[in-house]
């Protein structure tokens, strides 16, 4: 089992290694005694396992958060659109020269 098959196979299966399918248990031991990049994978998804376990399932996001992702992302709203709990974006948002691949959408 090589350390990429091994992450998805955590992706998966989650970091309780009793839970995961005994055709691969035995090869994910063996290449947790061999690699440490490995070892800290298993490590490091018990962790946010066990944080999201602590959680008590009641963690609800402040209402405006996805308002405050949108200005982060995409800049200050203008005076209009804050007062009416809109969002825009950035006035060059639409132009040619701000698409992902400039020049892609031009006539030639």
């Amino acid at each position: 089992m090589t350390e990429d098959e091994f992450r998805e196979l955590l992706d998966r299966h989650g970091g309780d290694l009793e839970r995961w399918p005994r055709a691969t248990l035995r090869e994910a031991r063996r290449l947790l005694a061999q690699s440490v990049a490995a070892q800290a994978m298993l490590d490091e998804l018990v962790a946010v396992e066990l944080a999201l376990a602590e959680t008590d399932g009641d963690a609800t996001p402040p209402a405006d958060l996805a308002d405050r992702i949108f200005e982060r992302a995409f800049g200050a709203r203008t005076a209009n659109a804050k007062t009416a709990g809109t969002r825009t974006a950035p006035s060059d948002a639409l132009t040619p020269d701000a698409a992902p691949f400039p020049g892609l959408n031009r006539p030639v």
